[in-house]
């Protein structure tokens, strides 16, 4: 498959890529953008086309290797629980200094990089300022503005954007042979957000699961604090299960690296890696199934609030118009919008990892309070 095939509107970022690939590339990028746009995927498929002996062909055993996380010299490096830690960073210090094993190149791919605490974020400044010649950092992050400036100075910024859903349709149309008006309505519920609006087009589960989330807000106003307390456990409960699914894929993923292997080095290898990418998308599985919670709620609301201006045009959940016109007044448009902050505020805070079942109790009675 061809470099980037799978990153869907957009071209500037994808531009700078892939004029990088034919030229000189920087010794840092910063891949910024919101969630679930194709950064970290992005990020991948350019340290491929760095390693790759061709430029970026994305078919050769250097580009598979790097797109299965198993290339030596491409290193993945995520927050271990809350942040990325300073031990990390030393370790990738002791390591930048080593020549490639196999490429020209060594990639180091930092996944949420605003996370990095002050001492890590300090340290990885350090390495930017003096990178020897062969190490290329590729850093991701949805909130850059929590990375130190002296470290976003040091990298060209590679701007990543919400997905347009006309775009997304046809993306959906194209791939899953989907009906216009469906896929439509999978692209305006995933708020450009590419990757959600895959599992909507793909998953009868994550379309119940949406259901579900939109009926939890639709009652909010009417919703007991005993069923607050029923709401938020199947929540949890929902999300862990999403997390477990996703690391048993992971397992079949670990057995078919395995095959490719060719000798016991590369056997250790693919079981380090497989380690550390459980414990990393377990996190990730988490930490995007809250985010979902918190966009369906806060689209709802929002949604309400467009009905209830005649700005129909806006909304998200297009497929549930009748009810939002239905269930809106003019009159409530100041009520839905302290409900929409409530979410925010909730956002905020499980960037921080406060215990998720104290969060989104107080986020459903603080929108419950909005909307009285």
């Amino acid at each position: 498959m061809p470099l980037f095939a799978d990153i869907v509107g957009q071209e500037l970022a994808l531009a700078i890529l892939r004029r990088a690939l034919v030229t000189e590339a920087a010794h840092a990028y910063l891949f910024t953008g919101p969630v679930g746009v194709g950064k970290s995927e992005a990020a991948v498929e350019f340290a491929a086309g760095l390693v790759c002996a061709d430029g970026g062909c994305g078919e050769c055993d250097a580009c598979r290797r790097v797109r299965q996380g198993i290339h030596p010299d491409v290193e993945t490096i995520a927050p271990e629980g809350t942040f990325i830690l300073l031990d990390q960073v030393r370790a990738v210090n002791e390591d930048i200094v080593l020549r490639p094993f196999e490429a020209s190149v060594r990639v180091y791919v930092v996944l949420a990089a605003e996370t990095m605490n002050k001492e890590a974020a300090n340290a990885v400044l350090k390495t930017l300022e003096e990178p020897p010649s062969h190490a290329h950092f590729l850093l991701v992050s949805s909130y850059p503005e929590q990375l130190l400036s002296t470290i976003v100075s040091r990298c060209q910024r590679v701007p990543f954007g919400p997905t347009p859903a006309p775009l997304l349709a046809g993306h959906l149309v194209e791939r899953y042979r989907l009906r216009d008006d469906t896929a439509l309505a999978y692209a305006r519920a995933a708020q450009g957000n590419l990757a959600y609006g895959r599992a909507l087009a793909t998953s009868a589960s994550v379309r119940e699961w949406r259901d579900r989330l939109i009926h939890w807000a639709q009652g909010i106003p009417a919703t007991s604090p005993n069923e607050v307390q029923v709401m938020v456990d199947e929540i949890l409960a929902a999300v862990e299960r999403q997390a477990d699914v996703r690391v048993e894929a992971l397992a079949v993923r670990k057995a078919a690296d395995l095959d490719w292997a060719a000798d016991a080095r590369s056997r250790a290898r693919i079981e380090k890696v497989h380690e550390q990418r459980v414990k990393r998308e377990r996190r990730r599985a988490v930490t995007n199934g809250l985010d979902e919670v918190m966009r369906v709620f806060a689209a709802w609301y929002r949604d309400l609030a467009a009905a209830a201006v005649g700005a129909e045009g806006a909304v998200a959940n297009h497929d549930y118009l009748r009810e939002l016109q239905r269930d809106s007044f003019p009159a409530r448009v100041e009520a839905y919008m302290g409900a929409v902050d409530a979410t925010r505020r909730a956002t905020r805070r499980f960037r921080y990892n406060v215990d998720a079942r104290l969060a989104l109790e107080d986020m459903v009675l603080s929108m419950k309070e909005a909307l009285l």
